[in-house]
This record gives C-alpha cells, sequence and structure tokens, in this order.
C-alpha cells in the first residue's frame, strides 16, 4: 500500500544538522534522485561510504536487499488481508447476522481509507518526533490486532466497519507509515524500484490469504478466524518491527518543521490529486465485488476466491512495473500505460465475461495494471520539485494519500447504490447486463479519468505563476549524470572553503 515516506531523514547523520564533516572538514553533497530530478541535501561522505562509521551504502548491498525484503512482508501481513476483503464481504452477506443490514461493502473501503487519509498527520508527527517512529509502530500494531480481536466478537455491520475497518485501518496506517521514511535513505537512486518491490508485498500476501480466508472462514467461522490471523499477524509483525530499522540513526530530539506547501496553488498538483482521487473512487470495486460477481454468474466457488487471489498477485508485478517506468522513462509514460490498461481491462474484458477464463484474464490484466497506479507518486512529486525544490516528499505524497483514502471511503456507499443498476441488460451471460453492470462502468471510467496528471505540464522555470510548459529540456537527459553530480559537488565545496 502506498502513503507517504520522507525526503529529509529528520535528525539525522546529515552535516547540516549534526554538524558532523567529511575528513578535510567540509561537508560532503549528496545528489538524491527523485524519478528524474536530482534533489540535494547535505551528509557526510563517510555516513554513505567509510566503512568505519558503521552506515552501510544506500541502493546496494546486502544490508539494503534486506532491509527491502523486512518491508515487502512487513507490507503484506498489514494489507493483505484488507485487500483481500471480497472473500469476507461474500461471507458476512450470506451471513445469518449481517446478511439483512446494509453497509457492508464498506468495512473493506474504511478500513483502506482510513488509513490512507490518516497518512498525512501520521507524517507531521513522525517528522516532528523521530525517535518515537518504533514506538509509533508498536502501537499501530496493539491497534491493529485489537481490531481484529474485537471485531470478532461482533453481532452488527456497524460494529465491523468501527473494528475491522475503522480500527484496523488506523493501527495499520500507524504501524506501516514509519518504514516509509526508512526507505528514502535505504534507496536513493533506484527509488521507484524500491517501493515497487516494497508496495509488491500486498500483491505476494494477497495471493495467498484469499484462499486461506475462503477456506478458514468456511470451517472455523469469522469469529475463530479473526482471532488466529490476529495472533499471527502480532507474531510476524513484532519479529519485523525489532529486525528492520532505518540506515541512519535519528536523536531523541524533536525536529521543528517549516513545511512548505506552494506546490498546492499549481494546477499539475490538482490533476495528480484529482486523478488519485478519481481512480480511488472505482479501483476497490473489483477487490470487494469479484467474489460475489463469481458466485451470481454460477461460476464455481472456487474461481470467486481465486480471482481475488490473481488480482492481488498481478499487483505485486504491476508495482514493479510501473516503478520501473517512472526511474527509466517518465512519469506520463506510466500514466499512460497505467490508466489506459485498467480501462480497457475493465470496458473489454470484464464487461464482456462470460466464462471463469474471462474473469481470470480480467483479474491478471487488471492486477497490473491498475495495482502499480500508486507507484506513480513517486514521479508526481519529482515533477513538482522541479519547480518548488524544497517539496517535502512526505508531505506531499502524504497529501495524495489522504485523496485516495478519502475516494476509498467513498467508494463503498456510492458502489451500493451503483449496485442493480443494469445499464446493458438485455446482454445475456456479460459482465454489463448483470446487476454488476453499473460498477462495471463506473470502475472503467474512474480508471481511465486517474489519468489527469498526463495533460498537465510543470511551470517552466522563471516563468510567472500562470505560466505551463515542459520544464525538461529534452537535450538534456533525464537522469543526472555522474560528471553533473560530482561537478555540483565540486562548486559546493568550493564555496564552502570560501
Amino acid at each position: 500500500m502506498a502513503t507517504a515516506q520522507s525526503d529529509v531523514e529528520a535528525g539525522s547523520v546529515d552535516s547540516d544538522r549534526s554538524g558532523h564533516e567529511s575528513g578535510d572538514g567540509v561537508p560532503a553533497k549528496r545528489v538524491r534522485l527523485y524519478g528524474t530530478v536530482p534533489v540535494e541535501r547535505e551528509e557526510p561522505t563517510s555516513a554513505v561510504h567509510d566503512k568505519e562509521s558503521n552506515i552501510p551504502p544506500a541502493d546496494h548491498g546486502k544490508a539494503a536487499w534486506l532491509f527491502l525484503i523486512g518491508c515487502f512482508w512487513l507490507e503484506g501481513l498489514v494489507w493483505g488481508l484488507p485487500f483481500s476483503f471480497g472473500v469476507f464481504k461474500k461471507y458476512y452477506s450470506n451471513h445469518e447476522i449481517f446478511r439483512s443490514e446494509p453497509g457492508i461493502a464498506a468495512i473493506g473501503t474504511t478500513g483502506l481509507g482510513i488509513a490512507y487519509f490518516a497518512a498525512p498527520v501520521i507524517v507531521i508527527i513522525l517528522q516532528r518526533w523521530p525517535s518515537q517512529r518504533r514506538n509509533v509502530s508498536i502501537l499501530g500494531l496493539i491497534m491493529l490486532t485489537t481490531g481484529l480481536l474485537v471485531a470478532s466478537f461482533a453481532t452488527r455491520v456497524v460494529h465491523l466497519i468501527l473494528t475491522q475497518g475503522l480500527l484496523y485501518g488506523v493501527g495499520g496506517a500507524l504501524l506501516y507509515n514509519p518504514f516509509l521514511f526508512y526507505v528514502d535513505d535505504w534507496f536513493v537512486k533506484r527509488k521507484g524500484l524500491a517501493y515497487g518491490v516494497f508496495w509488491a508485498g500486498t500483491g505476494v500476501c494477497g495471493t495467498a490469504v484469499p484462499l486461506i480466508m475462503e477456506w478458514a472462514l468456511s470451517v472455523y467461522g469469522f469469529r475463530i478466524t479473526l482471532r488466529a490471523w490476529a495472533a499471527f499477524v502480532f507474531a510476524g509483525l513484532s519479529l519485523l518491527i525489532y529486525f528492520v530499522r532505518p540506515r541512519l540513526p535519528v536523536t531523541a530530539q524533536g525536529v521543528t518543521l517549516s513545511l512548505n506547501l506552494d506546490f498546492i496553488h499549481t494546477a499539475q498538483f490538482w490533476l495528480f490529486q484529482c486523478g488519485s482521487v478519481i481512480e480511488a473512487l472505482g479501483y476497490f470495486i473489483p477487490q470487494v465485488y469479484l467474489p460475489s460477481y463469481a458466485k451470481a454468474t454460477g461460476f464455481t466457488p472456487l474461481s470467486a476466491t481465486l480471482s481475488v487471489s490473481l488480482l492481488n498477485g498481478a499487483s505485486t508485478f504491476g508495482a514493479v512495473f510501473i516503478g520501473l517506468l517512472v526511474d527509466r522513462y517518465h512519469l506520463r509514460a506510466a500514466l499512460v500505460v497505467s490508466t489506459i490498461g485498467s480501462a480497457i481491462s475493465v470496458f473489454l474484458i470484464w464487461g464482456f465475461t462470460v466464462t471463469e477464463f474471462d474473469l481470470y484474464a480480467f483479474a491478471l490484466a487488471y492486477g497490473i495494471f491498475a495495482g502499480g497506479y500508486t507507484a506513480t507518486w513517486t514521479g508526481c512529486v519529482a515533477e513538482i520539485q522541479k519547480d518548488f525544490p524544497s517539496t517535502e516528499t512526505g508531505v506531499m505524497m502524504g497529501i495524495m494519500a489522504a485523496g485516495r483514502g478519502a475516494g476509498s471511503i467513498v467508494s463503498g456507499p456510492i458502489s451500493e447504490k451503483l449496485f442493480s443498476f443494469e445499464p446493458g441488460k438485455g446482454m445475456t451471460g456479460a459482465g454489463y447486463g448483470t446487476e454488476y453492470g453499473s460498477l462495471i462502468v463506473f470502475t472503467g471510467i474512474t480508471a481511465l479519468l486517474g489519468g489527469l496528471g498526463v495533460i498537465g505540464r510543470s511551470r517552466r522555470r522563471g516563468g510567472s505563476k500562470g505560466d505551463l510548459g515542459n520544464t525538461h529540456d529534452e537535450s538534456e537527459p533525464l537522469i543526472a549524470s555522474s560528471d553533473r553530480i560530482e561537478n555540483d559537488r565540486s562548486t559546493f565545496e568550493g564555496s564552502q572553503a570560501k
């Protein structure tokens, strides 16, 4: 799941905060690459390269990849269950206690929506008190497991919304966000790939979790299933919280923040934000409704669960694929591929589904293209930083996550209102002709509109506020070369020597 990370690791060993210097007494300058834009900050050369500092190198090495593997599994354990909620929705909709009550779809969308929506507040807190990040993760773990345990005693849908939805979402966000700060320092030049691998954890665990939950719910019921899963994730996440650590040390002292929010006044940001919110309105619908859709259309019980597993599994490759597009090409290329691919899979595959094979094909295609959408956020930040270099990565991504959270929360009630409206009635056997037809159309439209950021351009440097244009000089490479980095460092060191 994508929420927020921090550009500046507050209280780290940066020379501008701790006063450390390189061997010649001059602070070194590290150029950090966000997608296609170099963003500079001072850091001791020894902090990155000197083995005697005991600080491992960024972007490569055993420690960096072990860290990313740990984050991968943390992502999966936290969000594998919410992203498999479609299995629970089918179960709750047929359970004698809950089936007569509305709002079942809101259980899943509330949990994910709150997790996204809370991101900006959590990011600011974690930046202000960096030494408390591990404690915040522990608090989140307690809330997350408590939500599952209390949900196992639910007797009404509203109880599930407040526990399996709200409490789990808040706990997951508190547990998860501190680790996104650490990724920012472990991976500098390969940030898009790193976040793609990190977020792919949901896809891998989301492949197995639906199958496990389908079996457990049918054999033991929701009460024992939720309690057993709470015990399992508590044990696994406790180990990850202990062993997965930041690359750079943090101070115990609070950090005073100076937030630069100038970017929110630009048309470019709002195109990114509106696209992300609209995409979220429909993104979660297949995950929530595919099992019910498979059952309603007469497919086998296995297809109901396997469709969600395939969708989540495909999103693993989607997150890495879209992240690589952002790193190697351009944000707009990644947005076009993600949104057009998602829309085609919805309109042309799900809409005309008549066999189980069609359903599986849709799950795979949608998972690959829609599952990697949030991996474009690093590129969105990079575009904004061309004109506003002081923009905090964590702050902007937190705001975008909040918008996605709002879309997710609203998605639940909207989907229930759209359900049973049949825009393609008469198309026997096809998805459009079922009671899910309006959901298919809505999902396809929102997927397409998720690419709104493609039509805008960043302001030219030195232009007026209303001047929209392309900031990239086509004669320059998108990624800063090593020669440019060395020239920048030499210039900086010379100015410091004076």
